[in-house]
């Protein structure tokens, strides 16, 4: 029990009863097995494998404010806990665990809550906004989001048509109950079971195209102006790519990364082999607005072009830089150009680095996002996790990019008016395909 913690509640009976029972020195509950867990294991991480040094005290000062904000929130007023950094580290672990359990009987919350907010405190005085505290069920949002799980549908990506006021069919997934009903890049979705969907917005039509594997779904769609007979479409499972594809005009394949999955690389790998069978001559790489995500999917990717080069050095705390190298040919020789912006951040700056770097790709659109850092998701006893900048990267050419940002080899301002794959809107792509088709002429 700390001394100088103190319990105040709003009603006089319950501070006199709280006051004493502080005071006679009962000890307080120890915390449930699995969230001492959280609190033990992200105070190491933060204090050992953060990339750069920090004060264990300056975290404990935030735990415990952090602790004293949460006892407020349930109507219970609580004097900050003062904790002190011990040498031994499960001294200090037994003061924070102390408080955390006597901070939520006082409160008669659980002590879950009062652990996490605890944990989310001690990671936001990093001031670092990449080091994060999830909850169970924010961790599990942020992992479905890198991975999206299958869902019951037809296979369509749909974007607003301004003109029309229906939604456009932008992309037909390969494989998909939309594929084999013929629907078609371009395509206006007019109506879902014979209602109307003008007016309706992107997730209002998809909400409609949704439903239960085996179920059917008409859709009307209008094509090239004219009205096209309504198709009974069975939905089925669709995994939502992380990568879409499409041929361009002149032998030019376009594939658009939209984040770096676990199912990145082979999805990659799907578009390039369908693209080749297509006759494409040269790649359009898009990792415009891909906010990153695995590092491994990103050097797998870069791989691809990359053979026996750097592709990117990583710098950890107490440990020797590590350089690490494409150890095999390059499965695509074909030429490529990078497609980037302000919003290509990550692990996408990793590929778009390497390329660049290594002469592999000429970088066109506007500068990169700027994150030259790398955090290490760690999952926790009860289903909590943290995430913790862990290291810092550079460039094949050593190039520290972090708040930098990587500028491309071509400036070219963005349409964002610009449908998928519209070479005629879209001025970066436009830009990047005459580049590919000079390549083009000048092999020929």
């Amino acid at each position: 029990m700390m001394k100088s913690f103190s319990v105040f509640s709003r009603r006089s009976a319950a501070a006199a009863v709280l006051l004493a029972f502080f005071c006679v020195g009962a000890a307080p509950a120890a915390l449930p097995y699995q969230v001492a867990g959280d609190v033990t294991e992200s105070f190491a991480l933060l204090t050992t494998k953060y990339y750069v040094p920090v004060d264990p005290q300056v975290l404990l000062a935030a735990a415990s404010d952090a602790l004293a904000q949460t006892a407020h929130k349930h109507g219970v007023t609580i004097k900050p806990p003062a904790l002190h950094a011990q040498s031994d580290r499960d001294a200090t672990m037994s003061q924070l665990d102390d408080a955390i359990a006597t901070s939520a009987r006082a409160a008669h919350a659980s002590p879950s809550e009062f652990a996490y907010a605890a944990i989310d405190a001690m990671a936001k005085a990093t001031n670092d906004r990449y080091t994060q505290f999830f909850t169970p069920d924010e961790f599990k949002a942020f992992t479905d989001a890198l991975d999206p799980k299958p869902i019951g549908g037809i296979g369509v990506m749909i974007q607003p048509d301004t003109t029309s006021g229906f939604v456009r069919i932008t992309y037909v997934l390969p494989a998909t109950p939309a594929e084999r009903a013929g629907l078609q890049v371009g395509d206006l979705i007019t109506a879902v079971n014979g209602t109307t969907t003008k007016g309706l917005s992107v997730d209002g039509v998809s909400s409609r195209l949704r439903g239960a594997q085996g179920t059917i779904v008409s859709v009307a769609v209008q094509r090239s102006g004219a009205a096209v007979a309504p198709v009974s479409i069975t939905r089925e499972t669709v995994h939502p790519p992380t990568v879409v594809f499409r041929m361009l005009p002149n032998g030019i394949g376009y594939i658009w990364v939209m984040e770096f999955g676990r199912a990145t690389t082979s999805e990659f790998d799907t578009a390039v082999a369908r693209l080749r069978d297509a006759g494409a001559k040269a790649l359009v790489l898009d990792l415009r607005n891909d906010g990153g995500g695995y590092v491994n999917s990103a050097l797998d990717i870069s791989s691809r072009f990359i053979a026996n080069k750097a592709l990117l050095t990583v710098e950890e705390r107490g440990q020797p830089a590590r350089t690490y190298d494409a150890d095999s040919d390059p499965s695509i020789t074909l030429p490529v150009t990078v497609l980037v912006n302000q919003y290509t951040a990550s692990a996408s700056e990793i590929t778009a680095g390497a390329l660049q770097d290594d002469g592999i790709g000429m970088l066109v659109g506007a500068k990169t996002f700027g994150k030259g850092v790398m955090q290490t998701l760690t999952p926790l006893p009860d289903g909590a996790a943290i995430k913790v900048t862990t290291a810092h990267y550079l460039t094949p050419n050593r190039r520290d990019i972090n708040l930098r940002g990587i500028e491309p080899d071509l400036r070219v301002d963005e349409n964002r008016d610009a449908r998928f794959g519209d070479v005629e809107k879209d001025d970066q792509l436009r830009a990047a395909v005459d580049l590919l088709q000079k390549k083009i002429a000048d092999k020929n």
